[in-house]
């Protein structure tokens, strides 16, 4: 299946090329030949996009882990760690009522 696809993809490329460099519906021999011989070069170059993208969406995912980690570890030292009990949960410290005008 992923072959097919993949014959598909550059087979629709190379004719998108042919159509863009033999813009003439009149010269549809010379379009065809050009297609033909850009279809090597697209058949090559499918997989390589593929694989550039999957290479991309991984940078993007790790900037982005590595963006909101950075954006956790400043919130923790700004804000303090907190103390957490056996269970689980945060202890909030104690507060001292103070009078309303200090």
């Amino acid at each position: 299946m992923g072959v097919l696809c993949w014959f598909i993809a550059s087979f629709l490329l190379a004719a998108m090329f042919g159509a863009m460099f033999v813009p003439d519906k009149e010269n549809l021999i010379s379009r065809s030949i050009i297609s033909s011989l850009i279809l090597i070069p697209t058949a090559v170059l499918v997989p390589l996009s593929f694989a550039a993208c999957l290479l991309l969406c991984a940078i993007g995912i790790i900037l982005a882990l590595v963006i909101y980690g950075i954006r956790i570890a400043l919130e923790l030292i700004v804000d303090g760690i907190p103390e957490i009990d056996d269970n689980g949960n945060i202890v909030e410290p104690a507060v001292k009522p103070s009078a309303p005008w200090v």
